[in-house]
């Protein structure tokens, strides 16, 4: 997946819409409160790589009542986001510029309903897999900010990493309650919204892969139920 490479001075452009976009750093304040930057009191969803943003202001438009955050460490892509989300006027949907890896610092644990995470990177050499979205690290990281029905969205074009995902998910005890493996031709969810490789790629006629994962209740050692 294609990324615009990082020019000097695009952190200092996506400070000036402070109120649609949060630059994490260690003066971060905002953990546990982001319901309270929206006009609704709907379920939040997150995206992680959020790209341009295509998604986002598709679902954002399509659900009022509903609170969308999207994520990206490339600052010169989510300013493109951030400017053409201005000009919708949409005030459900924000964007913070860090790694996923500071979701734990961002968000309070069960604090997201639902997190997309959409044609990332399939780091397909198995030394880094470590680096992959759906890698078991992360998706612990995941459980610590899920609500405790919350789900995780997947969509590729990539059967490998999508086949490796599913192993996943389901090792970590994950349920996968919603599963295709050419989601345009058999689709699984209703609107089918798509992100902007994903338009690309179902034009050129490639499958695209979806599943939605679930957690059950965590079961501590003792067999008691946390």
């Amino acid at each position: 997946m294609g990324r615009l490479r990082r020019r000097p001075g695009m952190v200092d452009a996506l400070r000036e819409f402070s109120d649609l976009v949060t630059v994490f750093d260690d003066s971060f304040s905002g953990r546990g409160q982001w319901k309270t930057r929206f006009p609704a009191d709907g379920p939040l969803f997150v995206e992680l790589g959020t790209g341009k943003g295509q998604y986002l202001r598709q679902a954002a438009e399509q659900n009022p009542t509903q609170c969308f955050i999207g994520m990206e460490r490339e600052p010169g892509v989510l300013l493109q986001a951030v400017r053409k989300t201005r000009q919708l006027g949409l005030a459900n949907l924000q964007f913070v510029l860090a790694d996923v890896q500071y979701l734990p610092q961002i968000f309070a644990p069960g604090e997201i309903d639902g997190l997309y995470i959409h044609f990332c990177d399939p780091w397909p050499k198995s030394r880094h897999d470590k680096r992959r979205l759906t890698h078991p690290g992360f998706i612990a990281i995941y459980r610590t900010v899920l609500a405790a029905d919350g789900a995780v969205r997947f969509k590729t074009d990539n059967r490998p990493l999508f086949d490796y995902s599913l192993e996943s998910f389901q090792g970590c005890g994950m349920a996968l309650t919603a599963l295709s493996y050419d989601l345009h031709a058999e689709p699984v969810v209703s609107p089918l919204i798509m992100t902007e490789y994903e338009a690309k790629f179902a034009a050129a006629g490639l499958p695209i892969h979806y599943c939605e994962a679930r957690f059950g209740p965590a079961i501590e050692e003792g067999g008691g139920i946390a």
